[in-house]
C-alpha cells in the first residue's frame, strides 16, 4: 500500500529538484555562451595585435629591401664583367662595409643576399646550402616581376659561419632603374624564424592551444610544431571557413575533441593567422561553476525533502485519522464522527464523511422498509404470472376438446392463439430470436385470415439464416397488424404484404410493404414521435422505442410511405446470435 505522506514527499523534492536543475542548465549554458565569446573575441584581438607586429617587422624588412635594390654599388655589381676581378674584390669590400652594421643593428635578419644575373653572388653570412633546394628554386621562378616581394614559409638552410637555422626568406627582384623591364638579379633577406616566434609563442590559449599562419595558398608558413611547416591545409574540412571570411570563430570536432577556431586574415590578405585550442580549456570558469551548480542542487533537493516532510504530515495526519474512521464503519460502526477545524478542502471532506454517515444510518433504515415492500411486491407478480399460465393451459384444453368434437377449424384456430400466447409470454424475457419472431406471426395470421372472406395475399420471404439473430419479442406481428388495419383495409382490390429480411453488414434489417392507402411524409414523422390522435399507429411507435432501448440510438424504424401507393416499414437492428432458438413451424402464408 502506498504511503500519501512518502508520494508526497517525493512529488515536492523532484519537483524543486527539477526547477533546480532546469536553472542551473540555463546557467550553464549562458556562462558557456558567454566565456566562448568572450574568449573568441580576445583572442581575434590577441591575433590582430600579432598582425600589426610582424606588420611592423616586415615593413622594416621592406624599407630594407628597397634600400638595397635602390643601392648604387648593388645596381653596379649586377652589372659587372665576371671576369673584372679587381673590380668585383674592391666593390664587394664596399658591400660588406655598408650593410655589416645593417644585418648587426637588426637581430631577426640572418643575411642579405644578393645573386646578379651576371653570376655575381653577395651574402653577408658567407654562403649557405638547403636540403629543400627544389622547394625555393619554384619560389624563386614566382619571385614577381614588377619589383614587389615574396616572403617564403620557414625552412631550414645550413650557414657556414652560423650553422643550421630556421628561417623565413624575403625575396624581391632587383630592376634596372634606367630600364624597368631589365632584371639584373634578385634579393633574399634571411630573416630569424625565433624572432619572428617570439612575438606569438608566449600567448597562451588555454593549457595546450597555439597559433600559427598559413598563406593564402594554404601552406602553414609559421609554427612553434616544426613538422607542420609547409604543410598545406586548405583541403581539411575543419578549416574550411578560414578561407570564406576575413575573421571570426567556429567550432570544429578534430580527432574526438570539441576545438575553438579564432581567424583573422591580414589586410593585404597574404597571411591567415590561427588560434587553436580544446573548448575544454577555456571553460573552468563554467567548470567551477557547474560544480558549484551541482552542490547547490543536492542542497536543495535535501531542504526540499526535509520541508515536504513536515508539509506532507500536516497535510495527511487528517486524512490518515479520516482513514481510520472509514475503516470502523466499514466494521459496521456507524457512530463515528471526526472533528476537523480546518477550513480547507480537507475539512470540506470531513463534514461530507459525517454527512455521508448520517445519511447512511437513514438510508439503511429506508433499505429495511424498502425490501418489504419488494417482497409483497414479489408476491403480487406471482400471483399475476399464474393467470396467464392458467389461461394458456385452458386454451389448450379447448383445442383438444375441438379435436375431440370433430371441430378442426376450432381447434387450429385455438391452438394459433395458444401458441401465439406462449410465444408472447417467452418465458417473460424480452428478448427472443427471429425463428420465434415469424412463428408468432403465422399463428397470428391463421387467426386473423377468418375474418376476411377474400384473404390477403401475405409473404413472409426471410432467409432461415437469419432465424438464429437475437431480437425483441413482439417485432413483426404489430407491424403486420397495423398494415392489415391502417393500409390494405379499405382496398377494393386484394391486399398486399411481403414481410422480407436481409443482412447488411452487422445489420439485420427486415421491411414489412404493403399496398395500401400510404400517407404523407409529415403523418409518417407523427406516428414514429406518437403525435397522432386515437390509438394510430402506436404499435410502430411502441417497437421503435424498445429497439432503440435494448439496441442503442442507432437502430429503430423508418416508415417510406406515398398516399394511394402503399406504405415500407424498415426496421434495424444488430447482428448477434441467439442461443438455443426454436425454428418457426414449417409453414409460410402464401395467400
Amino acid at each position: 500500500m502506498k504511503n500519501l505522506r512518502t508520494e508526497l514527499m517525493l512529488y515536492f523534492t523532484i519537483v524543486v529538484t527539477v526547477i533546480l536543475v532546469v536553472i542551473g542548465e540555463i546557467s550553464s549554458y549562458q556562462t558557456k555562451k558567454t566565456v566562448e565569446l568572450r574568449v573568441s573575441e580576445s583572442t581575434v584581438e590577441t591575433l590582430k595585435q600579432i598582425n600589426k607586429n610582424l606588420d611592423y617587422i616586415w615593413g622594416d624588412i621592406q624599407d630594407i629591401s628597397l634600400f638595397v635594390v635602390a643601392n648604387k654599388n648593388i645596381r653596379n655589381y649586377c652589372r659587372m664583367d665576371i671576369n673584372d676581378l679587381d673590380k668585383i674584390a674592391d666593390t664587394l669590400l664596399t658591400l660588406n662595409e655598408e650593410f655589416a652594421n645593417l644585418t648587426n643593428s637588426k637581430r631577426y635578419i640572418f643575411s642579405i643576399n644578393i645573386y646578379g644575373e651576371n653570376g655575381l653572388n653577395f651574402e653577408t653570412a658567407g654562403p649557405s646550402q638547403v636540403q629543400e633546394d627544389t622547394m625555393l628554386k619554384d619560389i624563386e621562378k614566382r619571385i614577381p616581376k614588377d619589383g614587389n616581394f615574396l616572403i617564403t614559409p620557414v625552412y631550414k638552410r645550413n650557414y657556414q659561419s652560423m650553422g643550421e637555422r630556421y628561417i623565413i626568406s624575403f625575396y624581391r627582384q632587383i630592376n634596372d632603374i634606367n630600364n624597368f623591364s631589365r632584371k639584373l638579379g634578385y634579393l633574399r633577406i634571411d630573416v630569424n624564424e625565433e624572432e619572428v616566434n617570439n612575438i606569438y609563442k608566449q600567448i597562451k590559449l588555454g593549457d595546450t592551444g597555439y597559433i600559427f599562419m598559413i598563406n593564402k595558398e594554404g601552406y602553414v608558413v609559421l609554427h612553434s610544431d616544426k613538422s607542420e611547416l609547409r604543410k598545406n591545409i586548405k583541403d581539411e574540412s575543419y578549416f574550411s571557413y578560414l578561407f570564406k571570411e576575413d575573421e571570426g570563430y567556429y567550432h570544429e570536432n578534430i580527432d574526438g575533441v570539441d576545438t575553438l577556431i579564432t581567424y583573422y586574415t591580414s589586410k593585404d590578405g597574404e597571411i591567415i593567422f590561427i588560434g587553436m585550442v580544446p573548448f575544454n580549456e577555456l571553460l573552468k570558469e563554467v567548470q567551477l561553476a557547474r560544480r558549484l551548480k551541482n552542490v547547490l542542487i543536492m542542497t536543495g533537493s535535501f531542504l526540499a525533502l526535509i520541508i515536504s516532510y513536515f508539509v506532507a504530515k500536516k497535510i495527511t495526519y487528517p486524512i490518515k485519522k479520516l482513514t481510520r474512521l472509514m475503516k470502523k464503519v466499514e466494521e459496521g460502526d456507524l457512530d463515528v464522527v471526526i472533528n476537523v477545524d480546518r477550513k480547507d478542502e480537507i475539512g470540506i471532506l470531513g463534514q461530507s464523511f459525517n454527512r455521508m454517515i448520517s445519511e447512511l444510518k437513514t438510508l439503511i433504515e429506508e433499505v429495511y422498509k424498502n425490501q418489504i415492500i419488494r417482497k409483497e411486491a414479489q408476491l403480487r407478480a406471482l400471483q399475476a404470472q399464474i393467470n396467464p399460465h392458467f389461461l394458456y393451459n385452458t386454451l389448450d384444453v379447448i383445442y383438444w376438446t375441438s379435436r375431440m368434437e370433430n371441430a378442426p377449424k376450432t381447434g387450429e384456430i385455438v391452438n394459433a392463439l395458444a401458441k401465439l400466447f406462449r410465444l408472447g409470454l417467452n418465458r417473460g424475457s424480452e428478448i427472443t430470436t427471429i425463428g420465434k419472431e415469424i412463428e408468432h406471426l403465422q399463428n397470428y395470421l391463421i387467426i386473423q385470415k377468418v375474418r376476411y372472406d377474400e384473404e390477403p395475399k401475405i409473404e413472409i420471404n426471410i432467409p432461415s439464416e437469419l432465424y438464429k439473430f437475437k431480437t425483441i419479442k413482439l417485432l413483426l406481428q404489430p407491424l403486420v397488424e397495423n398494415a392489415l388495419i391502417h393500409g390494405i383495409a379499405d382496398l377494393e382490390e386484394r391486399g398486399r404484404i411481403l414481410v422480407s429480411g436481409r443482412l447488411e453488414g452487422a445489420e439485420v434489417v427486415i421491411e414489412v410493404a404493403d399496398n395500401g392507402a400510404g400517407m404523407d411524409e409529415e403523418r409518417a414523422a407523427e406516428i414514429l414521435q406518437g403525435e397522432f390522435e386515437e390509438k394510430k399507429g402506436y404499435g410502430l411507435k411502441n417497437v421503435n422505442e424498445r429497439i432503440k432501448l435494448y439496441f442503442g440510438e442507432q437502430y429503430g424504424i423508418k416508415v417510406f410511405s406515398q398516399k394511394d401507393v402503399g406504405t415500407v416499414v424498415e426496421i434495424r437492428f444488430p447482428k448477434v446470435s441467439g442461443i438455443g432458438g426454436t425454428e418457426p413451424d414449417d409453414k409460410t402464408i402464401n395467400s
